[in-house]
C-alpha cells in the first residue's frame, strides 16, 4: 500500500513538473507573439499615418528640419519604439530569445540610433528605462559618435 501511495505521488509529481513545462512554453510562446504584434504596430503606424511619415522623414533629415509638432510626435513615438525594445530585451535576459535570435534585433537598434535626431531625444529620455536596457542603447550611442568623430578627423 505504502509503495503504491509513494508511486503514486512520484507520478502526481512528474505531471506536474510536465504542466508546468508546457505552461512556461505555452507563457513564452505568448510574450514573443506580443513583442511581434507591438513591433507590427509601429511599423502599421508609420505605414497608414502619412503624418508618421512625414514627422519620421524630417527627423532623419537633421533636428533643425523638423517642426516643434513633428519633433514632439517623434518624440512620442521613439518613446514607445524604445520601451518595445526595453520590452524585447528583459524577455532575452530571462532566456525568451537565444542570443543568435537577439543579435539580430539589437543589430537593428544600432541602425535606429544612427539617426542625429534620435540620439538626441534618447540623451533627453534616457533615464526613463532601465539601467541594464539604457547600457545596451548608451553603448549604441557611443560607438556611432566615436565613428562620427573618427570620420569627421579623417577628412
Amino acid at each position: 500500500m505504502n509503495l503504491a501511495a509513494s508511486l503514486g505521488v512520484l507520478l502526481g509529481i512528474l505531471f506536474l513538473a510536465l504542466e508546468i513545462r508546457q505552461n512556461t512554453e505555452m507563457m513564452r510562446s505568448q510574450a514573443r507573439d506580443s513583442i511581434t504584434d507591438k513591433q507590427m504596430m509601429f511599423s502599421e503606424w508609420v505605414t497608414t499615418e502619412p503624418e508618421m511619415a512625414v514627422a519620421i522623414s524630417e527627423a532623419n533629415s537633421g533636428l533643425q528640419s523638423i517642426s516643434p509638432e513633428h519633433r514632439l510626435m517623434y518624440t512620442y513615438f521613439l518613446t514607445g519604439v524604445w520601451r518595445e525594445w526595453e520590452n524585447s530585451y528583459y524577455q532575452y535576459q530571462r532566456g525568451l530569445f537565444e542570443a543568435n535570435e537577439f543579435e539580430p534585433r539589437t543589430r537593428r537598434w544600432r541602425s535606429q540610433m544612427e539617426s542625429e535626431a534620435a540620439r538626441a531625444i534618447w540623451n533627453g529620455t534616457r533615464l526613463w528605462y532601465a539601467p541594464g536596457f539604457r547600457g545596451v542603447v548608451d553603448g549604441f550611442v557611443d560607438e556611432i559618435v566615436a565613428e562620427i568623430r573618427q570620420s569627421e578627423s579623417d577628412r
